[in-house]
């Protein structure tokens, strides 16, 4: 008699739990639907070669989105290309990654940091023959200091490093409110 009684109170506490983190995952998720933005990213490119390619006074420049849905699905998106000094394009391509935000939700130090799980990535090049490649082994990071704040921590790595970074994203304006 004991044995059954011990039983569901064991297996209803871990299931008060489970609910719990589930609640914890979709609450974060909800409070970060919206579009995230870091500042483009501007980095001069100095050789010899870089200046007889593209030009001299040429940039490697970077613009990153982040696009989060209630439901905890997001897309990242990552637009980079070489810019010579008179504007004209280099290389153009982007990175885009379906992520899953959701448990668990660790937390340490007043940061919040939700388990991200990278569904599909690739990188598409806009010009020539606009070839695809599929990025395999592709993690993705996200801190938070509080569920309500307008900025964010953003890591993306490759298994091979190349385009790895990190920034901080911005909430756009017109975003949902942050309560």
């Amino acid at each position: 008699m004991l044995l059954p009684i011990l039983h569901a109170l064991l297996f209803g506490l871990l299931l008060q739990q489970t609910a719990a983190a589930d609640g914890e995952a979709a609450s974060l998720a909800r409070r970060l639907s919206g579009v995230w933005k870091a500042e483009e990213t501007r980095t001069p490119r100095s050789t010899e070669l870089d200046a007889k390619v593209f030009g001299p006074g040429a940039v490697d420049v970077r613009n990153v989105t982040l696009t989060v849905q209630p439901s905890g699905e997001a897309t990242f998106r990552l637009a980079k290309a070489v810019v010579g000094r008179n504007g004209r394009r280099y290389a153009p391509s982007v990175v885009e990654a379906t992520l899953t935000i959701g448990n668990p939700v660790s937390s340490t130090a007043e940061r919040l940091s939700p388990t991200v799980t990278v569904v599909k990535a690739e990188e598409r090049y806009l010009d020539g023959d606009h070839e695809r490649w599929p990025i395999e082994g592709a993690r993705v990071s996200i801190t938070v200091m509080n569920p309500t704040a307008a900025e964010l921590e953003f890591r993306f790595d490759t298994k091979d490093g190349r385009d790895s970074f990190g920034t901080q994203l911005k909430r756009r304006p017109g975003g949902p409110p942050t309560r």
